[in-house]
């Protein structure tokens, strides 16, 4: 068998390319997608099932947080800060913690989960959340009746 010259691979070459091109056809030729409307359900849940296996989809509605951290010193840093990732009410239903307990977890968020928190900004946001947690732990303690002696 002869091998092809290079001419006859690049007549070859152009003719895939041309019959790929047809197949393919204009853009404008092809039917315009689909629009999703804006409110439209989601599809109810199916499942699938396998040997030993099934598979279930479920619809799950998520309510909006929108809630802000409360007014203080440094509220506005906490807010701009911490609610770029999570809810305020995250943070809002912790168990009261010190100054170093809060400087860890902002750390953690900072350094595990590369939270975007400016350094200068972690002060006045441990600030925050201990005094934060100061008032809680002062609601908490009010709240309880008095044990019997």
């Amino acid at each position: 068998m002869k091998t092809p010259s290079f001419g006859t691979l690049i007549v070859i070459i152009f003719g895939a390319v041309i019959v790929a091109l047809l197949a393919v056809g204009a853009p404008n030729s092809r039917p315009a997608p689909q629009q999703v409307a804006t409110n439209s359900l989601p599809p109810e849940p199916t499942s699938v099932s396998g040997p030993g296996l099934t598979l279930a989809s479920v619809n799950v509605e998520l309510h909006d947080d929108t809630a802000t951290y409360p007014d203080g010193p440094h509220a506005d840093v906490i807010n701009a800060n911490c609610t770029a990732c999570h809810s305020a009410s995250m943070a809002l239903y912790q168990p009261p913690l010190s100054a170093d307990a809060w400087h860890k977890e902002v750390e953690k968020m900072r350094e595990t989960f590369k939270a975007p928190v400016a350094e200068k900004d972690v002060p006045a946001i441990v600030a925050y959340l201990t005094a934060m947690s100061a008032k809680t732990a002062a609601a908490g303690t009010a709240s309880k009746p008095d044990a019997a002696p």
